[in-house]
């Protein structure tokens, strides 16, 4: 039997500035970039995509090479001069190798990355390719804002869901009323201020954690405005929440997946599945004791610690590592473990706990 082979084509896009290039330096330029190819066949097909920016200095001889490599979850750039563009182009490229490597060092640490759907995948792909040709003039990003609003439009509801999960938290737990707080507000914000000052970010973030740091700190601010506005007796102006079916219409499902909980519980002490019939069982019996021990563990985590509840999300949710987790909190590595077991404890408690009921 023959296994199907892909090859995933990478789009690449060039812009000139201050000069016109011959019409064979886009052909030079993608005969160099097979040394970047070869590092990017781990990443899914339309994920990736290359923007070069080819500049000639408006006093010196000197040109400049922008390279702007987007990845699913980070944007990784180099720059760098020469008297000859093909010359700046060679010294940006092998320092962006040197970034992808960095890279790829951070991926192998993803769990993800160790899942045997995801192994399997892998051995079906060839090295990438570039597309032959760079887009044509004017397609594709033409500066690093343009690159930077791709990342977030990739990621945008995905970020969205992780605001409403930890509003529902707030609310569910006392903290805020219902609807004080807009989560398509705070991801506006959080995109507004993301492209205004992208120099912002931690040089040891990525741009996809430094979003979610940036959520978690509007999400903050927000809340205190909150609690400063009720403490004065001033009213709350009336956002109208979603309802469930538009929040899902959206792409925001309320209810956490049962397989997160499993993922956290390891035999032999207990497995969700030991008491929940499987999720494609057609009894509606079933699917009844699966909300009902869904509807408790939700219940039950929001009246966890704050920290606790992040560490959840970010980890168990979103699948972040526990040093990105901590990039994101502001907390030392070995803190989030320890939260990260607390969390364990706590749901194998409550596991337990409905079991005997």
């Amino acid at each position: 039997m023959t296994t199907h082979v892909t090859q995933p084509v990478i789009p690449w896009n060039l812009v000139f500035r201050r000069f016109r290039g011959h019409e064979l330096l886009p052909k030079k330029i993608h005969q160099k970039l097979g040394k970047l190819a070869r590092h990017l066949c781990h990443f899914p097909e339309g994920t990736v995509h290359l923007h070069i920016l080819l500049e000639r200095h408006p006093k010196k001889d000197l040109y400049r090479a922008a390279l702007t490599l987007r990845v699913p979850s980070n944007i990784l750039r180099s720059e760098k001069e020469n008297a000859d563009p093909i010359g700046a182009f060679d010294d940006a490229v092998r320092a962006l190798l040197r970034e992808l490597e960095g890279l790829k060092a951070e991926l192998r640490r993803d769990a993800a990355w160790k899942r045997r759907a995801r192994r399997q995948q892998l051995r079906q792909l060839k090295l990438a390719g570039f597309a032959p040709a760079p887009q044509a003039e004017g397609e594709g990003p033409q500066s690093f804002q343009d690159v930077l609003r791709a990342l977030v439009e990739a990621n945008h509801r995905r970020l969205l869901r992780f605001v409403r999960r930890q509003l529902w938290h707030d609310v569910s737990s006392g903290e805020i009323p219902a609807g004080a707080i807009d989560p398509r507000a705070v991801v506006d914000e959080v995109v507004r201020q993301a492209l205004a000052n992208p120099q912002r970010k931690p040089a040891d973030q990525s741009y996809l954690l430094w979003l979610y740091a940036l959520a978690r700190r509007e999400l903050a601010r927000r809340r205190r405005e909150i609690r400063q506005r009720l403490a004065a007796g001033e009213s709350l102006e009336d956002i109208r929440p979603l309802t469930e079916e538009e929040a899902r219409l959206e792409g925001y499902d309320p209810e956490q997946p049962l397989d997160l909980v499993e993922r956290l519980l390891e035999p032999p002490v207990a497995e969700v599945r030991d008491f929940v019939p499987d999720d494609h069982a057609a009894s509606p019996d079933a699917e009844l004791v699966r909300r009902e021990l869904l509807a408790e563990m939700r219940r039950a985590a929001s009246h966890w610690p704050r920290l606790e509840r992040e560490v959840f999300e970010l980890s168990y949710v979103e699948g972040f590592e526990p040093y990105e987790v901590a990039m994101v909190l502001g907390v030392s590595e070995d803190r989030v473990r320890e939260l990260m077991q607390s969390v364990q404890e706590r749901l194998r408690e409550e596991v337990l706990q409905q079991a005997a009921l």
